[in-house]
């Protein structure tokens, strides 16, 4: 109905063949709008660059209620989906419903976004609006369970939270994070009958079972899945690495793979620090970092020795005690042998025992 500033005032009007943007399209269906419902739509979507304008503020800075904002854009949503049959807007519907059936039909908020708008903000802005204008996609907000979400319309919740307890009893005795194999086969055996996609997909979205950095699975508070210090970052990188590693990589690979928020660097000598003082690592060789659980032990070269010459009753070959060393250090060959003819009695021509 046409009557005051607030009501259509005209038609739509650019070319449909024209490269396509969310934007771009609701500047051209703002030819629906009267000047003042643009320039609140522009406020409150962020479509001039600024930042989103509350209700609050716009009904301010035009002397009216934030009621009165709130029924200004109702009216411009109005308007836009009376063109729901407009190649313009089929687009838009089309693109919003193709990315939920692509993941089974949610997605968090952040992730829709992302997918369809990038990092643009007046792309964003734009997409928040034509999603008000879709009878096919809901919002559902935040749960215990899951983050803000769209869904497509009739979405099974019920299955959802099927799928969700399945894989919670799936974790549970897990003593690490697990890959998606090992992670699907474990929610079989606890009886999903969902696909694989549908399985992951339906995850994706929950707020206690999360993907860390390295697309390993756990429960979301595991220090494997968020880690929460340098040394919790740490134990991560070198055990997704499988193998020791120099301190100063070990901070690299904090920054590289997302561990360390946006904008800090993870300062090397930190890690060093931390490392050093905590008996889950060991300094096995010249800044290089190894796990105790792969059998790495604390301590000096000759420390190192005498444990592995107390261990064996009788004296062992120098060739069979480098091995022993080199399997739980990385030192010089020469630092070992100038330690056993230093701190440990020589027998016969090449072997070593405890000295009495």
């Amino acid at each position: 109905m046409k009557s005051t500033d607030e009501t259509i005032i005209g038609d739509a009007g650019k070319s449909a063949g024209e490269s396509f943007s969310f934007f771009a399209a609701l500047s051209s269906f703002s030819d629906l709008f009267s000047p003042r419902t643009k320039d609140i739509v522009w406020a409150r979507f962020a479509l001039s660059g600024n930042d989103a304008k509350t209700l609050e503020e716009i009904g301010k800075s035009y002397g009216i209620t934030r009621e009165r904002v709130r029924q200004i854009l109702a009216g411009a949503f109005s308007a836009v989906k009376q063109k729901r049959e407009d190649p313009r807007f089929r687009e838009i519907a089309l693109r919003i419903e193709s990315a939920l059936r692509e993941k089974s039909g949610i997605l968090s908020v952040a992730e829709l976004f992302s997918m369809l708008a990038g990092d643009s903000k007046k792309e964003h802005g734009a997409l928040a609006f034509f999603l008000e204008c879709l009878k096919s996609v809901k919002e559902e907000k935040e749960t215990a369970r899951r983050g803000r979400v769209f869904v497509a319309a009739g979405f099974p919740f019920e299955e959802w939270d099927a799928v969700h307890a399945i894989a919670q009893k799936a974790l549970v005795g897990a003593d690490h994070a697990l890959d998606e194999d090992a992670f699907f086969a474990r929610a079989k055996k606890a009886g999903l009958t969902a696909s694989r996609k549908v399985f992951f997909d339906y995850l994706a979205v929950s707020s206690t079972i999360r993907k860390n950095a390295f697309g390993r699975w756990g429960s979301a508070d595991s220090s494997e899945i968020k880690p929460r210090g340098t040394r919790e970052k740490a134990y991560l990188i070198l055990k997704m690495n499988g193998a020791p590693l120099h301190f100063k990589e070990i901070a690299r690979r904090i920054d590289e793979s997302g561990l360390q928020k946006s904008g800090r660097a993870t300062h090397p000598q930190t890690v060093h620090n931390e490392l050093i003082k905590d008996k889950k690592f060991v300094l096995i060789g010249r800044g290089l970092y190894a796990l105790s659980e792969w059998g790495y032990k604390r301590g000096t070269v000759r420390e190192v020795l005498q444990e592995i010459l107390k261990a064996n009753a009788s004296p062992m070959r120098r060739d069979d005690i480098l091995a022993e060393v080199f399997r739980i250090r990385q030192v010089k060959r020469s630092t070992v042998i100038i330690n056993l003819n230093a701190f440990f009695e020589k027998v016969g021509k090449d072997e070593y025992t405890m000295k009495h």
